[in-house]
C-alpha cells in the first residue's frame, strides 16, 4: 500500500542539468556535472534511479552512489537544509541519469551528493512553476 504522505511526480521533467566548480584552498574540491531526467511512476512505486549513460571520464561507483543517495533523499524530504527543508510529503519518480562528469583530483562524494539534491529541487519547482529546466551553475558548500 502506499504510503500516504507520498506524492507521485506530476509530469515529467528532462534535462535537469547541474554543474559546480569550486576550489576551496586545501579542502576537498568539488567539480561535478550531472543530466537527470524525471519520470513519473506508478501509485505506490518506490523512487528509483537508473543509469543511461557514459560516465567521463570513465564509472566511479562511489560518486555515482552519492548522487544517487542525494536523489533519494531529497525526493524523502529528507535532506535538513535549504528552502525545501521542511517539504511535508515525499515525492516518487523514477530518476535517469543522462549524464555525469567527474574529474579525479577535483570532484568527491560530498558535492555529487548535493548535486542530486540541487536537481531534485529544481525539477520541483518546474512542476510548481509549469516551466522547463534552466541549467543551474553553482558553487557547492560542503560546510
Amino acid at each position: 500500500m502506499a504510503d500516504p504522505r507520498t506524492v507521485g511526480l506530476a509530469r515529467s521533467v528532462r534535462g535537469v542539468k547541474v554543474y559546480s566548480r569550486q576550489m576551496l584552498g586545501g579542502c576537498s574540491p568539488t567539480f561535478g556535472r550531472v543530466e537527470l531526467d524525471f519520470e513519473p511512476v506508478p501509485e505506490g512505486a518506490e523512487p528509483s534511479c537508473e543509469f543511461a549513460c557514459t560516465v567521463r571520464p570513465e564509472p566511479n561507483a562511489e560518486l555515482e552512489e552519492a548522487l544517487v543517495q542525494g536523489v533519494i533523499q531529497e525526493l524523502g524530504g529528507e535532506q535538513t537544509d535549504g528552502a525545501q527543508a521542511h517539504r511535508a510529503r515525499a515525492v516518487s519518480a523514477l530518476v535517469i541519469v543522462r549524464a555525469l562528469a567527474w574529474h579525479e583530483d577535483d570532484s568527491c562524494e560530498r558535492g555529487f551528493a548535493r548535486l542530486g539534491a540541487l536537481a531534485v529541487r529544481e525539477a520541483l519547482q518546474c512542476i510548481a512553476e509549469d516551466r522547463q529546466p534552466q541549467e543551474i551553475v553553482t558553487r557547492v558548500s560542503l560546510l
